[in-house]
């Protein structure tokens, strides 16, 4: 016998690492990516602190699926668009909507998981202030590039409105607020949380209290992760009831 040599040694522990990481492997959460091509908040406010909505809805379904670890990671629209077209998106949309999508019955969706708004936004003083929808004739309107605006395509195509496209809906505050646009489409979630961040920012502004649209945010689940959807139906449908993501909400406001 010589099972106290060095080289039996070493031979057993590579034998103990191995049945190790085969057990590891088989009990490793499947990773599930949650792909964000809107990055505004309350959604999405710092991604490496993962601070923000999506982030609190990522953690929630990491302890209500921990069979699966869900990641967030950003996309930009445009490419979004082509992984899709290609049925080669691996992974979930976050908070997006079918009208948003041209191809929108190609793809299932979840239960919506919460409420907003398009808002009109203009200065509140100024010889171009104060705009609602029926007198944007001629104006140039701050939206975000490479998104459809269902409620403005009649307007955008008889070019009865100047589009501008920005990068985002903070920037397009700010170019409002330079006057190089005339008003500018705001989510109405994202808008009270730099109403609440801005101090000021209310009385630069005037907002037209008819939403230009309301909507739902959903996840787009692609036919790869059929197998998903009732989950998360069901984490989704709690969510109306439970304290703790009502007081998320309310935090971001």
């Amino acid at each position: 016998m010589r099972r106290n040599t060095p080289g039996w040694h070493r031979t057993l522990g590579i034998l103990l690492l191995s049945l190790w990481s085969l057990c590891t492997s088989a009990y490793a959460a499947e990773e599930i990516v949650l792909f964000s091509y809107q990055q505004k908040p309350p959604y999405i406010i710092d991604s490496k602190r993962r601070e923000g909505l999506y982030f609190d809805l990522a953690e929630r379904l990491n302890a209500e699926l921990p069979q699966y670890h869900f990641v967030i990671r950003q996309i930009p629209r445009k490419r979004l668009d082509y992984l899709l077209a290609k049925d080669r998106l691996d992974g979930i949309v976050l908070g997006t909507n079918p009208a948003w999508f041209t191809d929108a019955q190609r793809h299932l969706w979840s239960e919506a998981f919460i409420d907003d708004a398009n808002l009109l936004v203009s200065r509140n003083e100024g010889q171009v202030s104060k705009l609602s929808a029926e007198n944007l004739d001629g104006r140039r309107l701050g939206v975000i590039s490479g998104h459809r605006y269902p409620e403005l395509a009649e307007l955008f195509e008889r070019k009865r409105i100047q589009r501008e496209d920005g990068v985002s809906e903070s920037v397009n505050l700010l170019r409002l607020q330079r006057n190089w646009i005339d008003a500018a489409v705001i989510g109405r979630r994202t808008l009270e949380f730099y109403l609440h961040e801005q101090q000021g920012l209310r009385r630069q502004l005037y907002i037209d209290q008819r939403p230009l649209r309301s909507y739902q945010r959903y996840l787009l689940v692609p036919a790869s992760h059929a197998r998903l959807l009732p989950e998360l139906n069901r984490i989704i449908g709690q969510l109306q009831q439970a304290p703790d993501w009502q007081a998320r909400l309310a935090h971001y406001r």
